[in-house]
């Protein structure tokens, strides 16, 4: 029984291993009969696959599908440059530093550009669409200080505002008060107060950022800008009002009451909106356009009581009552309210509004700025407080001096970024290569900003790849472009591999091709008025050079050649001249000219030198397809233009 039981067992163990097996086997069947099915070529032990050679085709071809032919035709083409590679890959070149050096360059390159369209973009563009649904009302204090001040200089600033804002939240002050207490001002005028209603894209990003987070009534924490520090208070939010497309007629003389007046009683009367603008409208810029001035928003960038007066005009009638503004007198109508036919139109044309907004930037620091952000790189404010300490307490010292006295914490971490680290000693050798020349006591807070942008930059590519595998396929696809590229000036078009035998050999026997026309020796003269051109013309008639009209002071244009690379009008003038003949005047590029003719070059053989470059070029294709020949011979190169056929017949 038991031994029955174990040959049972025994029996079922091996039918499973023999079914896995069987299994096995006819899946490999299965995918090397597929890979059978899509086999279009061999070149050496590689077998290049169906799906392979469409992506070759697409990548310089993105905007059609290829037809059977086109991929037929495209083969061949395909697999030398997979010979290529090969042989590219066999020769060390991907391994060169010229080539890796080039490549790394390019991988930074490429690496902000598709963090910004990628990833960058979109996600703000989900914020920026959400934002562009409101409008916001605020005012904020604001301390002008320069992004470059002394770390105590800042500190002062921020300790400034924390105090007016706890004035704000105790009741003490008003937002207008507090103003005037703490604002810095420009030409008489505060930097901070009320602010007009607006929405998203209008003021840089970080105030835009910290106005948004607010809750009605609530004001920030002082917040740093490119101006300095601001406190913000928001004072209202609401549903944003949809812009307006205006046309106006316009006198500029706020005083002109009875003018405006009288042209509005003559639209009244029926006279034509376009005939009154042409005729009355100061505004030249918008005449030609009907006297439309575009959208109106409280987003545009008029005046605040401007933007009031449109908004608040009737859209139902053909032209509004005239207004006063800070600009001048208008007669307003409205043409349009606007309104997007689809959601896809609607982001179609926040995309745009986002592009042009001063919250998003195509710069490298832009992109550095949002990834340390998003990405979350660390930095040691404690590292950094102390050795802006150790460097103000410096008496003259450069940079490049830098005695090992001084920071004796040099492999503390300083900055960590997605597991790469940067220490105090890295941040001095930035300084040593880019500040060298500079005090340490004249440390200032752009010192570690730039080193923090420099370690980001650094490590971006690598970064973007761990990020995106997917980016991977773009910047392999350079390499290799690289390579080829390299190989093949190395191999075909670099002269310094040419034997020169072959080249003489392929000059002596070709009489026809290697040999100079009939070719003239000319000197152009040109000036832009005929009374100047007059006086050069008499002044080589009476025995003067050509080539001394400048040196004469005559204001004039001379060109000299005898080379023949200039065709048609008015070069075809000279075979009409005999030597040392002026030819009649003409125009030449807007200018008066005349010819001068030297003398007349009978045709002739090149010299060896002098055709060297042009043997050279026609050499060059049947050098490539030696080339190409011996690629082929060494690596068996199999084409199975069937299979294209038979893709597109299933």
């Amino acid at each position: 029984m038991k031994f029955t039981m174990l040959f049972s067992i025994r029996t079922k163990l091996i039918l499973l291993v023999t079914l896995f097996t069987i299994q096995c086997n006819s899946s490999t069947n299965i995918l090397n009969n597929q890979k059978n099915m899509d086999l279009v070529g061999m070149v050496g032990t590689e077998s290049i696959l169906y799906d392979e050679l469409v992506e070759g085709y697409m990548s310089g071809n993105i905007n059609q599908d290829p037809t059977s032919e086109e991929l037929v035709e495209f083969l061949p083409i395909y697999l030398n440059y997979r010979a290529k590679l090969l042989a590219a890959k066999e020769q060390g070149y991907f391994e060169k530093s010229s080539i890796l050096d080039e490549y790394a360059i390019y991988a930074k390159q490429a690496a902000y550009a598709f963090w910004l369209d990628q990833q960058i973009k979109p996600t703000q563009f989900q914020e920026f669409k959400s934002r562009y649904n409101e409008e916001l009302k605020s005012s904020h204090v604001l301390i002008q200080l320069n992004q470059n001040a002394r770390p105590e200089d800042t500190l002062a600033v921020y300790n400034t505002l924390i105090e007016a804002r706890e004035l704000f939240l105790s009741g003490q002050h008003t937002m207008a008060e507090l103003n005037e207490m703490y604002s810095s001002r420009r030409n008489g005028q505060l930097m901070g107060g009320d602010l007009p209603w607006f929405s998203v894209g209008v003021t840089v990003a970080p105030f835009e950022d910290a106005l948004y987070a607010l809750e009605e009534g609530e004001i920030s924490m002082p917040v740093r800008t490119q101006f300095g520090y601001h406190i913000i208070h928001l004072e209202e939010r609401r549903e944003r009002v949809p812009a307006r497309s205006v046309s106006h007629i316009f006198i500029s003389n706020r005083g002109d009451t009875e003018r405006i007046d009288e042209l509005y009683s003559r639209l009244e009367e029926g006279t034509p909106w376009m005939d009154l603008v042409v005729e009355f409208s100061e505004d030249r810029a918008s005449v030609s356009n009907e006297g439309n001035i575009g959208w109106v928003s409280y987003s545009s960038r008029y005046d605040q009581a401007f933007i009031d007066s449109v908004m608040a005009l009737d859209p139902s009638l053909p032209f509004n009552k005239p207004i006063s503004s800070v600009y001048g007198m208008h007669i307003l109508k409205v043409d349009s309210i606007q309104q997007f036919a689809s959601e896809e139109a609607k982001d179609a044309f926040l995309t745009k509004e986002l592009e042009n907004s001063s919250s998003f930037e195509r710069n490298n620091g832009f992109v550095i700025d949002w990834i340390s952000e998003k990405y979350g790189l660390e930095v040691n404010s404690e590292i950094i407080t102390s050795i802006t300490d150790q460097f103000l307490a410096t008496d003259s010292l450069l940079i490049s001096d830098i005695p090992t006295s001084i920071l004796q914490n040099r492999s503390d971490s300083l900055l960590t970024f997605q597991g790469r680290l940067a220490t105090v000693e890295d941040f001095l050798s930035y300084l040593t290569e880019s500040r060298a020349n500079l005090y340490l006591e004249n440390i200032r807070p752009n010192w570690f900003t730039d080193f923090q942008e420099f370690f980001v930059d650094s490590h971006l590519a690598d970064f973007t790849l761990e990020v995106f595998p997917d980016f991977s396929t773009q910047t392999d696809s350079y390499l290799r472009g690289l390579v080829v590229y390299q190989i093949n000036e190395d191999s075909v078009w670099s002269s310094a591999t040419v034997d020169s035998t072959l080249l003489y050999e392929r000059y002596t026997n070709d009489s026809t091709n290697y040999v100079f026309d009939t070719r003239y020796y000319y000197h152009l003269i040109s000036a832009r008025y005929d009374s100047t051109l007059m006086k050069a013309k008499d002044f080589i008639m009476t025995g003067g050079s050509p080539d001394s009209l400048r040196a004469n002071d005559f204001p004039v244009a001379v060109m000299s050649d005898s080379t023949g690379l200039f065709q048609g009008e008015p070069f075809t003038r000279l075979a009409d001249l005999t030597e040392g003949e002026i030819s009649e005047f003409f125009t030449y590029k807007n200018r008066q000219a005349f010819f001068v003719l030297n003398i007349i070059l009978p045709a002739r053989k090149m010299t060896f030198t002098e055709a060297f470059n042009r043997v050279l070029s026609d050499y060059q294709p049947i050098r490539e397809q030696m080339w190409l020949d011996r690629l082929n011979k060494r690596y068996s190169i199999q084409s199975y233009p069937n299979t294209i056929r038979e893709k597109f017949s299933d």
